[in-house]
């Protein structure tokens, strides 16, 4: 009972994730509008929200889990190992997601050629891994 917060958290962060994602492949702001506005602070906010949650959920758990072993450490590096991965997630995941807003638009790209990008794209730090389309 002592992780239900912690594994609840993780679930909340994974489906804002998945959502942001879902958002920024679904629509591409072409425009200074308000909706193309409220589009991207909606994909920002829940990837951040979502990152945090998550990141900060399986961080609470493994430090606890080093705890139960004997393996203890100061509050301080649970706390910065969370902020730092918190902040290189979000930022390789917002490169990424500016590339996938791109993808829709490009009449070569074909979803059906690889739909577990979708799915990859939902998966904190799966982000990190996938190659950028940036400097081609």
């Amino acid at each position: 009972m002592e992780y239900a917060y912690p594994i609840v958290g993780f679930f909340i962060g994974m489906g804002l994730i998945a959502t942001s994602v879902l958002t920024a492949f679904l629509y591409a702001p072409t425009t200074s509008s308000t909706i193309d506005t409220a589009v991207t602070a909606f994909t920002g906010v829940t990837l951040h929200l979502g990152d945090l949650f998550a990141v900060t959920s399986a961080v609470a758990v493994i430090f606890d889990l080093l705890a139960n072993v004997g393996v203890t450490y100061p509050l301080e590096v649970p706390f910065i190992i969370g902020y730092a991965l918190t902040h290189v997630i979000v930022y390789y995941s917002s490169l990424h997601i500016t590339d996938v807003q791109t993808q829709p638009m490009d009449p070569e790209f074909d979803i059906r050629d690889n739909p577990l990008q979708l799915l990859t794209l939902s998966i904190p730090g799966a982000l990190i891994l996938l190659p950028s389309n940036r400097g081609r």
